[in-house]
C-alpha cells in the first residue's frame, strides 16, 4: 500500500545540521561524492553502482527524522546518462530504501520519492516534477507512529511544487516489523566523467536527523562501491 499525493506552497522549515559536499575529489574537510543510479546484481545495498557515498548507522534506534536540502547540479555537457545524487533511510537489513531522488535522465533533472526493496524486488517511484540546476530543492521522511509507516516528502523550492508518499515498513523473515536504522547521502550510477555535471559536486545543506524523535549528530563514514571519475565521499 503506497500512497502518494502532492502539494503546493506547504510551509516548510530550515534547521541547520551540516554540510555534505558531493564532488569528484575531496575539498578540505566536507564530505565529497558523486553516484550513480544502475540497476546491477546484487542482494542488498551499497549497490554496486553507488560511486561514493555517506553513511550513519544507528545502534538499535529508530530513524524518525530526516531532511536535507541542496541545489540542482549544472547540467553535463554531455546528454544521455541516467544518474542522480540523493539521501535516504534503510533498514537494518540493507533491504529497503527510501528515498527522495533528484535524477538527471538523458536531458532533464527531475525530483521525485522513491522505494526500493531488494527481496522480493520491487520499486515504486512517486509523481515527478522537472527542475533546473540551480534550483534550491527539499526532501524529508517522517516515521509515522500510528500508522507504523514513512511518510517521504519531495518539494522544489522554486516554484512550491511538492509531493507526499507513505510508505508502510516491511515484516522481516521472523514476521517482525523492520527498523530503519541507516541514513545514506549518495550520488548514484556509472558514466562517462563528461556525462556528470561539469561543476563537479552537488552540496547537502541543513541537514537534521533524529533517532527515536531525539535530534542527534551521528557518526558518518564514507566509501564507494564503483571507482568512477575519482568519486568519493
Amino acid at each position: 500500500a503506497v500512497v502518494s499525493t502532492q502539494s503546493t506552497g506547504e510551509r516548510l522549515f530550515r534547521l541547520v545540521a551540516f554540510t555534505f559536499v558531493f564532488c569528484f575529489k575531496m575539498k578540505g574537510i566536507l564530505f565529497v561524492v558523486l553516484v550513480a543510479l544502475l540497476n546491477v546484481v546484487c542482494c542488498k545495498d551499497p549497490a554496486g553502482d553507488w560511486l561514493g557515498y555517506a553513511q550513519a548507522t544507528s545502534t538499535g534506534q529508530r530513524i524518525t527524522y530526516i531532511e536535507a536540502y541542496w541545489v540542482v547540479p549544472d547540467d553535463p555537457k554531455e546528454n544521455g546518462a541516467f544518474f542522480s545524487p540523493w539521501f535516504g533511510i534503510e533498514t537494518s537489513d540493507n533491504l529497503n530504501l527510501l528515498q527522495p531522488v533528484n535524477p538527471w535522465s538523458a536531458n532533464s533533472w527531475s525530483i521525485y520519492n522513491e522505494y526500493f526493496q531488494w527481496k522480493p524486488e520491487y520499486n515504486y517511484n512517486s509523481d515527478a516534477h522537472g527542475v533546473q540546476a540551480g534550483d534550491v530543492v527539499y526532501g524529508n521522511i517522517t516515521y509515522i507512529v500510528e500508522k507504523n509507516s514513512y511518510r517521504l516528502y519531495h518539494s522544489s523550492l522554486n516554484d512550491t511544487w511538492g509531493v507526499f508518499t507513505e510508505i508502510p515498513i516491511q515484516k522481516a523473515s521472523s514476521g517482525e516489523f523492520k527498523n530503519y536504522t541507516i541514513a545514506y547521502f549518495v550520488f548514484e550510477k556509472v558514466y562517462k566523467c563528461k556525462q556528470y555535471p561539469p561543476n563537479n559536486q552537488v552540496t547537502f545543506y541543513d541537514i537534521k536527523i533524529e533517532y527515536d524523535g531525539a535530534p542527534v549528530k551521528p557518526t558518518w563514514t564514507t566509501g564507494y562501491k564503483s571507482n568512477v571519475c575519482n568519486c568519493r565521499a
